[in-house]
């Protein structure tokens, strides 16, 4: 028997992107730590046969949920759990069972949660039991944990968290010289934390002469104010092919005192400028319909993007619509009506898979205007044909700010049909 079966459910219905389990595989290697039996499953790539097994011969399931999607598998395979062996004992890990405990432990299916933000993630999650769950996916690793930043739509502020860069020079050679691969996409919410530029440009070379050590190329996040001449080098010469930047809104006010970014435009600004002729691929993220953001806050988002997409051709832009996420400031806003339309937050793990969180006709009409990098990959060939309609309407409703309408099931039933 097992002592415990790790978890990890579909995260949502249609991405492509198969990144390493990091959220079971860390929790995993602590209780292996400790002397128990650990099992893994990931549904992304192991079969449903293979997975009632696991349940028969386990005395505990635990599940990785994020709020959203996953949060509905997780309760799916919960309940099937119980029906094939109801002795078992059922438990919740990740965000969602720590900011909703109590919601999630009043789940007929559910009998524990693990409601702690951190489970092994100082340890090396990498050995022979877990070397199948690297070496099958695009390969993810986190060199810190933790954002001490406050922003009023996140959930994560907390002690920054680095890993001792020998160990880290340790567990990534290793991993490298046995299963080999030539990219990586480091998770951290935040790769490099200090209180100047000279800490994080030094943090960010000694992550840079591993990666070229080892030969491979990665891409993570960073924050605007970071992006100076010299953090721009430093990323360059450690083999950085892309970042990513939260830039959430394109006006100052809103920017500043709303969500607290610590910034305004000018900064987004001078770091597009920086970066722009690097050759480092740049995705820059904003939110749009956000608590106590007006229309003309949302015109002022859309005119910067403009304004970066105008002075670097190749950058790559995001808008996500905003998620009531449980935990932060801005969730509170929505939920009592604040510049929103009230939120009436689900009460269960399936209401919360319901949601139709993040996208937007926004959503699909940037991405499919300032993204068409994931277009020509997602849609090779003939397939070009699927998408190139959607991207020409994309394209005219974006010049036009006809914002609020778009095929927008038409396109991700597209995505899924496309991606099976």
């Amino acid at each position: 028997m097992n002592d415990i079966l790790m978890v990890y459910p579909h995260p949502t219905i249609d991405s492509p992107v198969k990144l390493t389990p990091l959220s079971i595989l860390y929790p995993g290697v602590l209780w292996e730590k400790q002397g128990f039996s650990v099992q893994y499953w990931d549904e992304r790539y192991d079969s449903m046969e293979m997975l009632t097994d696991l349940i028969k011969h386990s005395n505990e399931i635990a599940v990785s949920a994020m709020t959203g999607y996953q949060c509905g598998r997780a309760a799916e395979i919960l309940e099937m759990a119980k029906a094939i062996k109801p002795s078992i004992v059922t438990a919740v890990g990740g965000h969602h069972a720590r900011l909703l405990s109590e919601q999630v432990l009043n789940e007929s299916f559910v009998d524990k949660i693990y409601p702690e933000a951190h489970y092994g993630e100082d340890l090396f999650p990498y050995n022979g039991h877990t070397k199948v769950h690297f070496q099958r996916t695009e390969m993810q690793y986190m060199t810190s944990s933790g954002c001490p930043h406050n922003c009023s739509f996140c959930c994560l502020n907390e002690e920054w968290r680095p890993k001792d860069i020998r160990q880290l020079e340790y567990e990534l050679k290793t991993m490298h010289e046995d299963i080999g691969f030539d990219a990586i996409s480091f998770s951290d919410p935040n790769i490099c934390f200090g209180k100047s530029h000279a800490e994080r440009i030094d943090r960010i070379k000694k992550i840079g002469k591993i990666t070229r050590d080892i030969g491979i190329k990665w891409d993570g996040n960073l924050r605007s104010p970071y992006l100076v001449p010299e953090m721009v080098d430093a990323l360059e010469e450690s083999n950085c092919c892309s970042i990513e930047i939260g830039c959430e809104s394109g006006n100052d006010w809103f920017l500043k005192n709303i969500i607290k970014k610590g910034h305004g435009i000018d900064t987004i600004m001078q770091a597009a400028t920086n970066i722009r002729n690097s050759g480092i691929s740049i995705m820059y993220s904003f939110m749009s319909h956000m608590p106590r953001e007006t229309p003309e806050m949302l015109a002022d988002t859309l005119n910067l993007i403009d304004w970066i997409v105008d002075a670097d051709p190749k950058a790559r832009i995001s808008i996500y619509n905003y998620a009531p996420y449980p935990g932060s400031k801005m969730y509170d806003d929505a939920i009592n009506g604040i510049g929103y339309k009230k939120f009436e937050p689900p009460t269960t793990m399936r209401g919360w898979a319901e949601l139709p969180l993040m996208k937007s006709p926004l959503y699909w009409i940037a991405g499919l205007c300032f993204r068409q990098d994931n277009s020509r990959k997602n849609f090779q060939g003939d397939d070009w044909k699927l998408i190139e309609p959607y991207i020409e309407l994309a394209k005219n409703k974006w010049e036009k700010r006809d914002i609020e309408e778009f095929p927008c099931e038409e396109v991700e039933e597209l995505m899924r049909r496309n991606f099976k």
